[in-house]
């Protein structure tokens, strides 16, 4: 009877979605913007992309406590990049977006709860200053049970913004 019931308690850890194995994005999400010249509607490249809080001071990475990578530096988007494989074949290097720009954050991450926005700079001064809030639904949660925070109004919405010069 003992033997049984060691049995039961260890298949009951053994077969729990704890013990699955995660995918590769686990607990990470992304945000991604779509900065656009307003007259040609293609992207705008040499943008800096920085997520702000509500007070507009830009978020610093302390401890890592939004985002697994650039622990204690601001969170700026960086620019996606095609890849070439060993057939020769392009792609982007994030599937999610093209040539778009992107931030990692966790998937812990809501937006909405503290007013977070992203202000978008141009280092070659054609472009104004751009401050635009994130929503919830701007988020790209990818492969984690986190997404259930947010019920049925995740629709990975990217931030598309029109810039005039």
């Amino acid at each position: 009877m003992k033997k049984f019931i060691l049995l039961v308690f260890i298949s009951a850890f053994g077969f729990s979605q704890e013990g699955l194995p995660h995918c590769g994005y686990d607990f990470t999400t992304y945000l991604v913007a779509n900065p656009i010249d307003s007259a040609t509607k293609k992207i705008i490249n040499d943008l800096q992309i920085t997520l702000i809080d509500s007070q507009g001071n830009e978020v610093v990475n302390t401890n890592n406590e939004f985002s697994l990578i650039h622990k204690d530096k601001t969170l700026t988007f960086a620019k996606n990049y095609r890849v070439t494989l060993a057939n020769a074949e392009e792609r982007w290097f994030y599937n999610i977006c093209d040539d778009q720009y992107l931030l990692q954050l966790k998937a812990n991450f809501i937006p909405e709860e503290k007013g977070y926005s992203i202000k978008i700079s141009d280092t070659l001064n054609r472009y104004a200053t751009t401050t635009v809030p994130v929503f919830n639904s701007n988020l790209y949660v990818l492969c984690t049970t986190k997404v259930k925070s947010f019920g049925p109004k995740m629709t990975n919405n990217m931030i598309t913004i029109e810039m005039s010069k």
